[in-house]
């Protein structure tokens, strides 16, 4: 079986490849920026298809931050010249579209986490990017093809970009390690998100291309919600240096308003998946990943 995966060198990429290769009788190729740049050369990913005849295509290629303009055009635009082309070239492989919880814009409680059934309300331009590239699947659906779509949580592990929370914990903590002052700066440590393992987040992904339903959502979490602060004591835990002071500077922001995450994993464990790391796990890999980078 090929497994074409868009976005290949980045965090997600990187993690679902290294899983593939695990598992027998797969073929995996990834597809980074260097490769193709999916919003503009349509012409090359066209070829890449044609020449390699996917049977999957994970596509977890798009940017985390940057203008409305950019987030459009590598978050919606990049996906539907994937899908345009995958119907053109492979019609009959599966797709999974890698979205994100951020859709929902609402945080859900314990008693009632935000379901794939709820209306998405974005609230940044990122959520929208990333809903707008939905809506493109969802037409892709409709023309028949086979695609799913994973709406994702917060996964943790080495190589994470320095822009997400657990990244600033991890750069601030090698740069002490390897000199720089004691003392961790961040935003406000007491929202709660869902944190797992970007590893059993690969598991899911493939999970969904192989057993879930064509045209289904599926939320991709751990379904427990944990404070900011105690995933700062889980790295501070595992740090070099000790003691590392922690100064909080909160700072309103539209993500921040959220003051609590919860999401329902129900129907990804209904096809059979279940975590298998825990969070000091995930916190280790992206540690020791970033020592050995730095």
């Amino acid at each position: 079986m090929r497994v074409l995966i868009t976005g290949g060198g980045g965090f997600l990429g990187g993690h679902l490849s290294a899983y593939l290769q695990t598992i027998a009788g797969i073929e995996a190729r990834t597809l980074g920026r260097a490769d193709c740049d999916l919003s503009r050369d349509k012409e090359r990913l066209l070829a890449v298809l044609h020449n390699f005849q996917p049977d999957r295509v994970i596509h977890l290629a798009g940017r985390i931050s940057g203008s409305e303009t950019e987030l459009d055009r590598d978050n919606r635009l990049a996906s539907v010249n994937v899908l345009k082309s995958v119907r053109q070239e492979t019609p009959a492989a599966r797709v999974v579209l890698g979205s994100s919880a951020a859709v929902y814009g609402e945080g859900g409680t314990a008693a009632a986490p935000v379901k794939e059934s709820q209306a998405p309300v974005p609230r940044s331009a990122y959520a929208f990017s990333k809903y707008a590239a939905e809506l493109e699947a969802r037409n892709h659906a409709e023309a028949g093809a086979w695609i799913a779509t994973a709406r994702m949580s917060n996964a943790i592990g080495s190589n994470m970009n320095v822009a997400l929370l657990p990244g600033t914990i991890a750069r601030q903590i090698i740069e002490i390690e390897r000199g720089k002052p004691p003392i961790l700066t961040l935003r406000d440590l007491s929202p709660k998100r869902d944190f797992f393992s970007v590893r059993d987040c690969a598991r899911a992904l493939w999970c969904i291309a192989e057993s879930g339903r064509p045209g289904a959502v599926y939320n991709v979490a751990s379904g427990v919600s944990t404070a900011v602060a105690d995933v700062v004591k889980l790295y501070l835990s595992l740090a070099q240096v000790r003691p590392i002071e922690v100064r909080s500077f909160p700072v309103a922001d539209e993500r921040s308003s959220i003051q609590e995450q919860w999401v329902s994993n129900e129907k990804l464990r209904a096809l059979g998946w279940r975590p298998q790391e825990t969070l000091l796990d995930a916190v280790r890999d992206h540690l020791e990943g970033e020592r050995a980078r730095a």
